[in-house]
């Protein structure tokens, strides 16, 4: 996994165990470029002590540690793997819980309010090869209307019960106990058509506060299916607004395949760095 060789790579470091938390999991064969991590360090370990020799003096001194803690860890990870904007993270705050102040760390799961999803698909005849990695190329892409498209998309925007679009619900809830709350509010979804590629090369962005697991892959699948026909608009509107007794066996579409969607952003708030 990425959290498992970022952990390596602070391994070979640091010279002890040192867990990564992301701000989310993504499935499988899912992109990410721009998910956010933290992880703990000792007050030891976050500063340098660098010698520079010249012709007349050698001089030392301390510098900060997450530059050369991100140029040390590129060199350790694969070509595929690479950290940026290594910082330090926020203080410590004081909230009240249940009425009493209570001490919290700076969480990079717990402190993110929004994520920026895009999903790249190619309706075209032929898809740049280069991009094979990042894209589903749809065999029946003349089918789709753009504009049909963005519309269906558009009704994802708001507050829902995404109950029909989340991939094992009952085995997680089964796992952990407790029921799994599926109200998610999503802020803006468009459909762009990309610039400086093919004609037919589109992306989906989905700016929302929080997914289920496979949500925004069963999102892009349901609403191909309604373009194509397979799927009536009544029927989309039905997954939309469930009953109690619905779940995501309700939605006989596919989820999109993972290689078309990547994580684009993590928002925080009143943090212009990330």
């Amino acid at each position: 996994t990425i959290q498992g060789t970022l952990e390596d790579a602070l391994y070979q470091r640091f010279q002890r165990p040192i867990r990564v938390v992301g701000a989310g999991r993504t499935d499988a064969g899912v992109h990410s470029r721009g998910q956010a991590v933290h992880f703990d360090l000792y007050e030891n370990e976050t500063s340098t002590v660098v010698t520079t020799n010249s012709s007349d003096e050698s001089k030392s001194g301390i510098v900060d540690s997450p530059p050369l803690l991100q140029s040390f860890m590129n060199r350790m990870l694969p070509p595929d793997i690479r950290v940026w904007n290594v910082q330090r993270a926020p203080m410590r705050t004081e909230e009240l819980v249940n009425g009493r102040p209570s001490i919290h760390e700076w969480n990079v799961m717990r402190k993110c309010n929004a994520k920026l999803y895009s999903y790249r698909i190619c309706t075209g005849d032929y898809m740049d090869p280069m991009t094979r990695h990042g894209r589903w190329q749809l065999d029946w892409g003349n089918e789709i209307d753009a504009a049909y498209l963005g519309q269906i998309l558009k009704s994802f925007e708001g507050t829902h019960d995404f109950r029909c679009f989340a991939g094992a619900l009952e085995q997680n809830e089964r796992k952990t106990g407790k029921p799994m709350g599926t109200i998610r509010t999503v802020h803006r979804v468009e459909l762009v058509q990309e610039e400086r590629q093919p004609a037919g090369h589109y992306r989906i962005d989905i700016h929302l506060e929080g997914a289920l697991y496979k949500m925004v892959r069963n999102m892009v699948g349901t609403s191909l299916d309604v373009c194509r026909g397979r799927l009536t608009k009544e029927d989309f509107e039905q997954l939309l607004n469930p009953t109690e007794n619905m779940s995501r066996k309700s939605n006989k579409s596919k989820p999109a395949p993972p290689e078309g969607l990547s994580l684009e952003h993590v928002f925080y708030p009143n943090d212009d760095d990330f």
